[in-house]
């Protein structure tokens, strides 16, 4: 029973692990395009208006170069927000509490099969004639347990 509540609660860290990260998905891709809606329009926008100040400033050369380093800027910022990519607090809970529950669960398969092993041992039958041939008491016991569990390997 140990077990199946074990799958049980690996099964929901990492569902719920899987809709963090989802979640977290969904919200950069709409954080990154709406900075990339609002940065066509307001650098359409800055850079008229900037051209229009600078060129009464400086050469028109000077001018394109100027606008070119700020925009090197401004994607560098919003590429860089959209880049940062780390897990929450409770995803990494999740990744954790389903890796525990999987190592758990393991564990607890391994005694269930040498428990089900031993616990069908003793309880079999054995036949009365055969007892000549086959060691008995704990040395059989344990040899049958040795044979079962490496022929399952």
């Amino acid at each position: 029973m140990r077990t199946v509540e074990l799958a049980k609660v690996a099964a929901a860290a990492e569902a719920l692990r899987l809709r963090r990260i989802a979640h977290r998905q969904a919200m950069r891709a709409a954080f990154g395009a709406g900075a990339a809606v609002f940065a066509i329009a307001v650098f359409v926008l800055l850079h008229v208006v900037l051209y229009q100040l600078l060129v009464r400033v400086v050469t028109p050369v000077q001018d394109g170069l100027i606008l070119l380093a700020l925009d090197l800027i401004i994607a560098g910022i919003l590429g860089y927000l959209a880049m940062s990519n780390k897990p929450d607090a409770i995803e990494t809970e999740a990744l954790m509490v389903r890796r525990q529950a999987v190592v758990e669960m393991k564990r607890s398969m391994t005694v269930m099969a040498l428990a089900s092993e031993v616990t069908g041992l003793v309880l079999r039958r054995r036949p009365k004639t055969d007892t000549n041939t086959r060691p008995r008491g704990t040395a059989r016991l344990m040899g049958e347990i040795a044979a079962r569990v490496l022929a399952r390997r």
